[in-house]
Parts: structure tokens; C-alpha cells; sequence
């Protein structure tokens, strides 16, 4: 069985007063036993609430790895090569134990130090996809055994959905190491691509992108994920109260702004 992340003390609380469940991708057929439904990365909007607008890139699994790899930039053919070439490797982590899942929160935690902006992991959110069985990890290594990135992924409905993305870049190590990590990060990303592919998955998504003009580092993260090949592309998250208690808790409770991680705007959309 995974190692189950210890969640916050606010989350505990919360869970215990109003059950929430979360739902990717689709309206489940039947609604859950619990006061708050939580849906993220749908199509379009839910009628009758505020959706949180998240753009994102999307890549489409059905074409032939010949057509996926021909839609990459040349310089991420470049990359590739080179790194596959330097003996990097990339790990797909079956089983998230407590040693990997500390390995994980440590470069989460640099990655913080270094960009304080950084978003938080959503440890009870995490704890809640292991159950279901839909979060899963890769992590890329070179041949003296540095983690260089690591990837985290929602995987249901057919998708895989990049939810936390890590690489160990560090303008205080020069140029040398940089280039390594950034190449290292490349061939990651390919290769769980395929390996998604190759598990019959419909799409991959790179968990949302940046469509503004005013943060430079933000636009730079989305122009690397358009060097991939893939499709601008709509969705929209929702939360639902399905009962009086899930009413009052999101009526005390404001909701988290999708703008801050994506670039979007929160709209409404009513029935």
C-alpha cells in the first residue's frame, strides 16, 4: 500500500466537519454522499455556480509516437538526444513510499526557498488521490544519482494531468548544471508522454498555463510547455455544495483563485 502523506491540522479539522470529495475531468454520474464536490479540469463550465477559469496545454495520446515527436521543438529533439546520450534516467515510482514521498517534499521545500511564490502541494488533496489510486510520481536521475526533476500526476478518466513539476535549477550553480537539469527535464517529460501512450491514456495535460503578459517567469514556463506540441485548451474548476452543512462551510470558506497558479480569471456561469 502507498505511504499516505500526514495531512495539516486545518485540513484534518475540516475533513471531519464537511466531507468533501473531488472529482477530475467529469461530473461524476452519481452525485457523492458529502457536502462539498470539487471539480477540476472540466471541459466547460458547471451551470448555476462561479468556475474558475484555467487555461491549459493539452496533447492528444492517439497519435503515433512518429507524429508526437515531430511536433516537439528542434531544440527539445536536441535535448532529448543529449540527454539520453549523458545516461540520464527517467524512474516511473509505483509505490510512493514515506522515503519517496520525503524526497519529493525536500526539493518541493528548496523549490519554495528559492521561489517563495511557489504553490503549496495540497498534502490532503494528495492523500485523497493516493486512495483513489489516481496520483502518481516520476522522477528523473543522471548517472551519479542526483534527482534532477520530478513530476507529479492526477490520472483518471483517461488523462494525465501534470500537477506539481520540479526541476532542480539553480542559478547558483552555473551554467554547466543548469543546462543539465534543463535537458534532464526534457527527456522527463517525453517519456512519461509515452509511457502515458503506451498505457492507452486519451490525453496529457500539462496542468494549466500562464496567458497573461505581466509575469515574465510565468510566460516563460508557458512558452517551454508550448515547445512540446500541444493544443491551447479550456477548462474549468467548480465547487459544488450538496448539502446545508456544505453550503455554510463555502459560504465562511473563500474560494481559492485559480488566476494566482494559471494565468486565468474567475467567471460565472449560470443555469
Amino acid at each position: 500500500m502507498a505511504f499516505l502523506p500526514p495531512t495539516s491540522l486545518a485540513w484534518r479539522l475540516w475533513r471531519r466537519l464537511v466531507r468533501t470529495q473531488v472529482s477530475y475531468f467529469a461530473v461524476p454520474e452519481v452525485m457523492p454522499d458529502a457536502d462539498v464536490l470539487k471539480l477540476c479540469d472540466l471541459p466547460v463550465p458547471y451551470p448555476g455556480v462561479y468556475n474558475h477559469y484555467r487555461p491549459t496545454i493539452q496533447i492528444d495520446l492517439s497519435q503515433s509516437e512518429d507524429v508526437l515527436f515531430k511536433a516537439l521543438a528542434p531544440a527539445v529533439h536536441k535535448a532529448i538526444r543529449q540527454a539520453a546520450r549523458g545516461g540520464i534516467v527517467i524512474e516511473t515510482l509505483d509505490e510512493i513510499s514515506e522515503d519517496v514521498w520525503d524526497a519529493f517534499l525536500s526539493a518541493h521545500q528548496k523549490l519554495r526557498q528559492r521561489k517563495p511564490m511557489a504553490g503549496a502541494l495540497g498534502v490532503g488533496q494528495v492523500r485523497d488521490l493516493m486512495k483513489m489510486g489516481a496520483y502518481e510520481l516520476s522522477r528523473s536521475r543522471d548517472g551519479e544519482g542526483n534527482i534532477l526533476s520530478w513530476h507529479s500526476y492526477v490520472v483518471t478518466h483517461g488523462r494525465a494531468r501534470l500537477q506539481t513539476t520540479m526541476a532542480d535549477l539553480d542559478p547558483a550553480q552555473g551554467s554547466v548544471w543548469n543546462n543539465h537539469v534543463g535537458r534532464a527535464h526534457r527527456l522527463h517529460h517525453w517519456k512519461d508522454i509515452l509511457r502515458y501512450k503506451a498505457r492507452g491514456l486519451a490525453l496529457y495535460d500539462f496542468g494549466g498555463v500562464y496567458r497573461g503578459k505581466d509575469d515574465p517567469e510565468q510566460m516563460q514556463i508557458a512558452y517551454f510547455k508550448q515547445l512540446f506540441g500541444g493544443v491551447f485548451a479550456d477548462t474549468y474548476d467548480a465547487v459544488i455544495p450538496l448539502s446545508r452543512k456544505g453550503r455554510l462551510a463555502l459560504s465562511l470558506v473563500s474560494h481559492v483563485s485559480a488566476e494566482s497558479r494559471a494565468g486565468g480569471r474567475v467567471i460565472g456561469a449560470h443555469a
